[in-house]
């Protein structure tokens, strides 16, 4: 297992990817996680294993990996624990509940995940995520009959919800029932149309069903949607032996310890999303870490030459090729490196060399073409693109290739027939688009080219030469304003006007890559005169603009979301919060508010306990608007259940300030208030809130805990009476009136409420003690061991409960089985000094005095002046006088 504490360079390194990583993405969540792993960050790899699961539940890897970090370390008994103990001080925390349901399900402890969610679904028998999560548990124990059950249960509570139809769906889909699941899928798409797992599945029904037209449409709709869905990763593991998948290796990287693999890692990731310079840092340190290895030579001349460094580049480029001088990808990339050099004739050499060691190296077939186009030789540049074409029919690059060179070539029947193949497979690309309108540019049909511009300047915003020659085209039509603001935006993106160009092909480590020629190096062949004589055939472009509309009745977009973030909100309602946050990302990148983004971010990390992370969320969205009611009122929620409470009234204050008509803002100042001991201004806000709504229990239950707060116990009751009247089936509320009636001295009428709340909430920690005290106060201790063993079956690790099974024990005459209760909870917390004290009175029952002695000696050490340490000594003392009085029988 690694160890060590990370260097303060590669944690910053890990944050930086980190802040980096597609949230959307469960592959690369995964990786991340293994390299929190490497770094000995065990907390932070859970945690990104599990948002891999979250995203993925079928991800075998991450699964994998997070049981062999439980295994290593133990992680997840902590966190459980932790949970356990936040949930049994809140019941009613439905948020902790469900983070403690998920720790369970992560670890494939169903019956415990269950348990909690069966637990969710009795306090909140109204809402569907609790059911959505059973059948997410029924799935992993393939039982599909029950998923499907608890699936359309959640779809009649909340039947406008995408995120259960999707569910419902893919677990018919997996019983076969390919129709019903086709309709269920089909109504999600609709409902939400910006959702990629229902196109993504959709993509799989309508091909079993044959409609391979729609499946390839649903399909590309959900990459558009989310790009991580067409990644291939190589997903990671943990546990040595287990080295960084790399497509060049020698026997020097198999031997690399795990800190170069690390770095390895990190600088792919890094390249990938391009962030050139973190990239070569890490190749740097994996070459100074490890033994020098090939895999990062190669990452480091991809980095150099994707950042046109080129002359380091090439160095490395010839070292490897010195050791491996058969590898075709390796003088592929070399070529382009020369090529972009401006060193054509020996790039060319350099492609001829890949093509002859790998005849089915389409990259560099496509490359060579290139060259050759560029060097005027149209024949055989022409033959080495559709080599490149029938080696691999796919390769796009190669195609839009041939169809500029046969457009420069004055083909231009054959280049439109060839930029047609490229829209087949690509409806929305954007240079296919840009060589049409340039074709009819050329026979002036202008009106058509502004369709075809206009189509390229949709599929890219930021194609600059789109741009350019929609500016232009608008030009020739007479619409010099459209014209100039296109030209404008062109200037912006590019400030001189560039031919399209041709695009080379790179084979990097892990995906393969493109690249415009560069513009010193892409003389442009000569285009051939029109001339009378030219026969071209208009029912070609008939067929390409068959789709086009005209302008004023253009081609409706695809249906988007009243509300860009419904998806988000609802996997935010079913508890899914990682799904959230990925969707919350997304929806910002296709424009949505940031703002609105992040007050719902801050809400996900909320709603899972984690304050800290929700205020940063709350603050970002209110730096960049100081007036959104929603993120200050986050804001002085996140601060208050950190217990900063003047910070928290100050933010309050404001939120009031700038909406006196929202009631939350009254309920938020109260809870502020109260921290900072301002409990008569606490009462009149918790009073306005409730005013203000009086149809929510939830200002009469903080009215009701002021006023306990200020001992008006009467004016408490009314409050919490009144919360009830709203909802009988309120826990907390039961559990307040009977812990007020308690106080007033009415042990019948609290006895009943805290009855009532255990009936709603069997699990009720708060209220299975306080009723199990006034049990043996009663003197029905008899039922009290009842009660507190029925709890402890559910809840096996509650000292406190524990404790009082022992004092019960104890007073029904039974101190073998007390002195077993207190031990037992002492195992949890070996200094819980009431766990101790009563170790003592237990074995001075049996009359184990030296023992017991040991016990109360242990209370007056751990809490000499504590209220338990004057009670210990006297017992003590006491004990001391028995053992010599009864010394045979002492222990």
């Amino acid at each position: 297992m690694p160890g060590g504490t990370p260097s303060e360079r590669d944690l910053a390194a890990l944050r930086a990817l980190a802040r980096r990583v597609d949230p959307s993405d469960p592959g690369a969540q995964n990786n991340l996680g293994v390299l929190y792993y490497e770094r000995g960050l065990h907390a932070e790899a859970s945690a990104a294993f599990t948002r891999a699961l979250a995203l993925d539940p079928q991800m075998a890897t991450a699964r994998t990996n997070l049981e062999r970090l439980q295994q290593e370390t133990g992680h997840y008994d902590r966190l459980i624990a932790e949970l356990r103990d936040r949930v049994r001080r809140d019941p009613q925390a439905a948020g902790l509940r469900h983070e403690l349901g998920q720790a369970y399900l992560a670890l494939g402890q169903l019956d415990q995940a269950e348990e909690q969610f069966e637990t969710l679904r009795r306090q909140t028998p109204d809402e569907a995520a609790p059911l959505l999560h059973l059948g997410l548990v029924a799935v992993q124990r393939g039982d599909l009959d029950q998923a499907v059950t608890c699936f359309e249960d959640a779809c009649r509570l909340d039947p406008a919800s995408p995120v259960a139809r999707v569910h419902l769906g893919q677990a018919l889909y997996n019983q076969g029932l390919t129709d019903r699941a086709l309709e269920e899928l089909e109504a999600a798409a609709h409902r939400s149309p910006t959702n990629p797992d229902a196109h993504h599945l959709l993509g799989f029904v309508y091909g079993e069903l044959g409609r391979h037209e729609e499946a390839r449409a649903a399909t590309r709709r959900a990459v558009e949607l989310n790009p991580a869905l067409a990644t291939a990763q190589a997903n990671l593991t943990l546990g040595p032996g287990k080295p960084v998948p790399r497509p060049v290796a020698s026997d020097a990287d198999r031997r690399e310890p795990a800190g170069a693999r690390a770095h390895l890692t990190l600088g792919l990731a890094f390249r990938k999303r391009g962030y050139l310079t973190d990239a070569l840092r890490e190749y740097r340190l994996a070459l100074e870490t490890g033994d020098d290895g090939d895999a990062a030579r190669q990452g480091l001349a991809e980095v150099h030459l994707l950042r046109r460094d080129f002359g380091p580049a090439l160095e490395l480029y010839d070292d490897l090729l010195t050791r491996q001088p058969g590898h075709a990808g390796l003088w592929n990339d070399k070529g382009a490196c020369l090529h972009q050099a401006g060193r054509v004739d020996e790039a060319r050499v350099a492609w001829e060399r890949a093509v002859s060691l790998d005849p089915s190296n389409a990259l560099a077939w496509n490359n060579l073409g290139v060259a050759h186009a560029l060097q005027g030789a149209s024949g055989p540049a022409e033959e080495a693109l559709r080599s490149a074409l029938q080696v691999r029919p796919g390769l796009q690059p190669a195609r839009l290739n041939l169809a500029l060179l046969l457009a420069r070539r004055g083909r231009r029947q054959d280049a439109v027939e060839v930029y047609r193949e490229v829209l087949r497979t690509e409806p929305e690309q954007a240079d296919a688009w840009n060589g049409i309108g340039q074709v009819l540019m050329e026979l002036h049909q202008h009106a058509d080219a502004r369709n075809a511009f206009a189509r390229a300047v949709e599929s890219d915003p930021d194609s600059a030469v789109a741009h350019y020659n929609l500016g232009f085209c608008l030009s020739h039509l007479g619409r010099f304003d459209e014209a100039l603001e296109h030209t404008k935006r062109a200037l912006e993106l590019e400030p001189y006007y560039v031919a399209q160009r041709y695009r080379l092909t790179l084979d990097l480590q892990f995906e393969e890559s493109v690249i415009p020629v560069d513009v010193r190096v892409s003389a442009d062949v000569a285009t051939a005169g029109l001339g009378d004589a030219f026969g071209f055939d208009a029912a070609v472009l008939d067929d390409v603009f068959a789709e086009l509309a005209p302008e004023e009745q253009a081609a409706p977009q695809p249906p988007r979301d009243a509300d860009p973030f419904g998806l988000a909100r609802d996997y935010l309602n079913k508890g899914l919060l990682e799904a959230a946050t990925a969707e919350i990302a997304r929806a910002v990148t296709r424009g949505a508010s940031a703002v609105e983004g992040a007050v719902l971010e801050g809400e996900a990390y909320a709603r899972r306990g984690l304050h800290g992370e929700a205020l940063e969320r709350f603050r970002a969205a209110v730096e960049q608007a100081p007036d959104t009611a929603a993120a200050l009122q986050g804001e002085a929620e996140s601060l208050a259940a950190l217990g900063r409470g003047e910070e928290a009234l100050r933010v309050a204050e404001r939120l009031v300030d700038l909406a006196p008509g929202r009631p939350d803002a009254y309920a938020t100042r109260a809870r502020a208030r109260r921290l900072t001991g301002d409990l008569t201004g606490a009462r009149e806000d918790a009073a306005e809130a409730s005013r203000r709504r009086p149809g929510d229990p939830g200002p009469l239950l903080l009215l009701g805990s002021i006023a306990r707060a200020q001992r008006d116990l009467h004016a408490a009751l009314k409050a919490y009476l009144a919360a009830l009247q709203l909802d009988d089936a309120l826990v907390q509320g039961w559990f307040e009136i009977g812990a007020t009636e308690e106080e007033l001295g009415n042990v019948k009428e609290a006895r009943f409420a805290y009855r009532r709340a255990l009936e709603l909430l069997p699990t009720h920690a708060e209220a299975t003690l306080a009723l199990a005290w006034l049990q043996r106060r009663d003197g029905s201790a008899e039922e009290a061991v009842t009660l507190l063993a029925d709890f402890l079956l559910s809840e096996p690790t509650s000292v406190e409960a524990l404790v009082l099974l022992g004092q019960s024990l104890l007073d029904t005459g039974r101190p073998e089985e007390a002195l077993r209760a207190f031990e037992r909870g002492l195992k949890f917390a070996p200094a819980h000094l009431g766990a101790l004290f009563h170790v003592g009175v237990a074995r001075a029952r049996l009359r184990h005095y030296r023992s017991a002695v040991a016990a109360w000696d242990r209370v007056v050490a751990l809490a000499p002046t504590g209220p338990l340490a004057a009670q210990a000594r006297q017992h003590a003392r006491s004990a001391r006088e028995l053992a010599q009085i009864f010394a045979p029988a002492g222990a």
